[in-house]
């Protein structure tokens, strides 16, 4: 699964971190305009992540995951042969929506088949912390292989590169044992999304859960959309700078993964996800401090560290809070949850970018508020999850 995540990754960087500069720059379209288009995009995504979680507790992992790597390879491909010829927007739109929908039948599903296989906390903590070295590794290539091809070809033509990424990676899905029995028709459940999301939010440890992982989405996204707007727009960096900065970010991933997860251990995921939280603020505060490429990479440094001691930890609480026997749907909701915050991140940064671009320190504290909002809501978490541990420890008369 790690290679899979590898080969996906890498592929969908090549194209994806540049497609707002295209939509924006390129084709002079409005910086809201294309957040309204990644708003409806990750809603559909929002949705299918929700339906594939539960549906994959039934029909099981592999099925959903091969088949979305398969079918969005020939998405992807047909998108690029759009943006090649400057097709209209409202067609680049609508491809956009279903390729986010059918990366909903992979993230979560896939997530929840590393929770499968693993038993304990600490083997999560590593399990999901080696998923997040594998997406970063693509991440380190991508980019800034991606800013590079543009130089040398359309940037349209970068996207058969990708389709390509796609195939591989379901290719190698092909050889998981998929860990979930099918279950029959009569085991079943019948209104399984709208359950799934009531349920969740009335889990009053899963609704913290739920709200912090809304405020990391519209936080954290904020540095795959809009910095990469601001980066070329308001400091004049260049497309190529843009990749070496995500691969940054991608390469201290590689380096911070393994001494972050001792980290984790030693802290434990209830320290871990609020003080992760806030250095992430600071991240995003520093941003704004920054004038050039030395700033913004010292900023991307800062979201790395936190990145690779926030992403196992919560993971690892996900698989911790879920019901074993429907895994699959509590990683869906969560995933529901994370992608209306990334629905709804671009249309902000778009917002914020067109309104208050040209304060930049007003705008990056304003974003860094955010995460300020995340830290309150994990501490919250923490301190119930702790109270709900003590009352299963405790005695029962």
């Amino acid at each position: 699964m790690a290679f899979a995540r590898s080969a996906n990754t890498m592929g969908l960087s090549l194209v994806m971190s540049f497609l707002g500069i295209y939509v924006v720059e390129t084709r002079g379209y409005p910086a809201w305009l294309y957040g309204v288009i990644a708003l409806v995009a990750n809603l559909g995504q929002s949705w299918s992540s929700a339906w594939a979680g539960n549906l994959s507790d039934r029909i099981g992992r592999l099925p959903l995951i091969t088949n979305g790597l398969f079918v969005r390879s020939g998405v992807i491909a047909l998108l690029g042969t759009q943006v090649f010829l400057d097709a209209p927007l409202w067609s680049l739109a609508l491809n956009m929506v279903v390729s986010s929908m059918l990366r909903g039948c992979f993230e979560p599903v896939a997530y929840a088949l590393v929770a499968d296989v693993v038993t304990s906390d600490e083997q999560r903590i590593a399990a999901f912390g080696l998923q997040r070295m594998s997406t970063n590794f693509g991440w380190a290539i991508g980019p800034s292989l991606g800013g590079v091809l543009t130089l040398v070809m359309p940037y349209g033509l970068v996207f058969y590169i990708t389709a390509a990424g796609l195939v591989i990676a379901g290719i190698v899905t092909l050889g998981i044992v998929d860990p979930v029995a099918v279950k029959p028709p009569s085991a079943r459940p019948t209104g399984e999304l709208r359950s799934a999301l009531r349920e969740g939010w009335h889990d009053p440890l899963m609704r913290l859960l739920l709200a912090g992982t809304f405020l990391c989405a519209l936080f954290e996204t904020q540095m795959f959309s809009t910095l990469g707007i601001y980066m070329t727009g308001e400091l004049g960096l260049s497309k190529a700078d843009v990749g070496l900065l995500y691969t940054i970010n991608g390469a201290g991933v590689l380096l911070l993964q393994v001494p972050a997860l001792g980290l984790i251990r030693r802290l434990g995921i209830g320290r871990t996800l609020p003080w992760a939280s806030l250095l992430d603020a600071l991240g995003f505060a520093l941003i704004g401090l920054g004038s050039g490429f030395a700033g913004c990479a010292m900023a991307m440094a800062t979201l790395t560290c936190a990145e690779v001691l926030f992403d196992p930890a919560h993971q690892t609480a996900i698989a911790e809070v879920a019901d074993p026997a429907r895994r699959g749907r509590a990683f869906g909701v969560v995933a529901f949850v994370q992608m209306v915050g990334i629905a709804c991140a671009p249309l902000l940064g778009g917002v914020l970018l067109d309104t208050i671009g040209d304060h930049h320190v007003t705008m990056w504290l304003a974003i860094a508020s955010i995460g300020v909002a995340q830290t309150f809501c994990f501490v919250a978490f923490v301190r119930r999850r702790t109270a709900h541990r003590r009352s299963l420890d405790s005695p029962r008369t």
